[in-house]
């Protein structure tokens, strides 16, 4: 049987053969049942694992102005974004 070490902190690592038996995946939560003298964890809510190539193609971007050249990030101007206050109009600034 697979065992672990309490750190000060009070943490223990699950072994990973335990996480991949029970598919414990990063955000997985559990709870702690004491039965007695006898502690039990329970899987209160799975995680699935991410894939970062699902998420591929989901964000559509315009080209460039200059054509169909792809943009680059020395093109963008993050200035460009900021709407002026309403302070800064009433004052007459730009």
């Amino acid at each position: 049987m697979a065992a672990a070490t309490l750190t000060e902190k009070g943490q223990i690592v699950i072994p990973a053969d335990i996480r991949a038996r029970y598919e414990l995946t990063p955000g997985t939560q559990v709870e702690f049942v004491d039965e007695g003298g006898v502690i039990r964890l329970l899987v209160r809510r799975r995680v699935a694992p991410s894939d970062p190539q699902a998420g591929y193609g989901m964000i559509k971007i315009a080209p460039s102005k200059t054509g169909g050249t792809p943009r680059r990030l020395s093109e963008f101007d993050p200035a460009s974004l900021l709407k002026p206050s309403s302070v800064n109009s009433k004052r007459g600034r730009k």
